[in-house]
């Protein structure tokens, strides 16, 4: 009985699995054939869908930018690569509209949202430095100093910053720093936060710049749809005339 209980258990699982996978192709296969009479639609759940992956790695980005900073960096390339991919899907000003769209979202998700928690919750402590490494710059650039940190918690953060971290800076010398006291922010300021950035005006600014990128990505579809449809009436009517001269 056990045994039948089990080839039964089995048999049922995978023929869910396969009633799955029939449902799936079912729908891919709905999917395909509504899309190309619906490019708008499509285009702004495209749009959005990318607004949601860049500013999502805008915020992961600096939550982790200095406790993971490998995983910082691939968020960053991939909210970049995500951001300009409309610019070579396609040549046009809406499809130029919608990379800057997402480029903007970037910076607000990222910087400004770091800004806005610094605004709202962010506490100024006195920071010790533990280590200091010196960036080499090339002429013109000026020269740059790269700080080790220790909070008083005991965590350690680096800060790179001409007024609060250069040449006079030393090993025990104390910083005041900006940073949040929660620790969901991997991000701290040496100088106050921008006064302007408020959570409010960020989250306006995010929900503005979603919606830019849903509108611009519908429109962007729209005239590709519509280019296709202008380029395949061509050639029909072409082929048409050629058949009448033959005749």
């Amino acid at each position: 009985m056990q045994c039948d209980a089990d080839g039964l258990t089995l048999w049922w699982g995978r023929g869910s699995m396969t009633e799955g996978r029939l449902r799936a192709r079912r729908l891919a296969r709905r999917v395909g054939l509504w899309a190309p009479h619906r490019p708008r639609m499509v285009g702004a759940a495209l749009g959005l869908g990318a607004a949601l992956v860049v500013a999502g790695c805008g915020l992961a980005f600096i939550m982790t930018v200095q406790s993971r900073p490998l995983v910082a960096v691939a968020l960053f390339l991939a909210a970049i690569v995500v951001g300009f991919t409309p610019m070579f899907v396609r040549e046009g000003m809406w499809s130029l509209a919608l990379a800057l769209c997402l480029m903007f979202l970037l910076l607000v998700a990222s910087l400004g949202v770091s800004q806005a928690v610094l605004n709202w919750r962010g506490e100024e402590m006195s920071a010790t430095v533990t280590k200091i490494v010196h960036i080499e710059r090339s002429t013109g650039t000026g020269e740059r100093y790269h700080c080790t940190l220790r909070l008083p918690n005991g965590r350690t953060k680096f800060l790179t910053d001409r007024e609060s971290c250069g040449a006079s800076t030393r090993v025990g010398d104390r910083i005041r720093v900006y940073v949040d006291p929660y620790n969901r922010l991997d991000f701290l300021n040496a100088t106050a936060p921008w006064p302007w950035l408020t959570p409010p005006v960020v989250g306006t600014a995010l929900g503005v710049l979603t919606l830019m990128a849903v509108v611009t990505a519908s429109r962007a579809a729209g005239s590709r749809q519509d280019a296709l449809d202008r380029s395949l009436g061509s050639k029909s009517s072409l082929g048409h005339t050629r058949g009448e001269g033959a005749e």
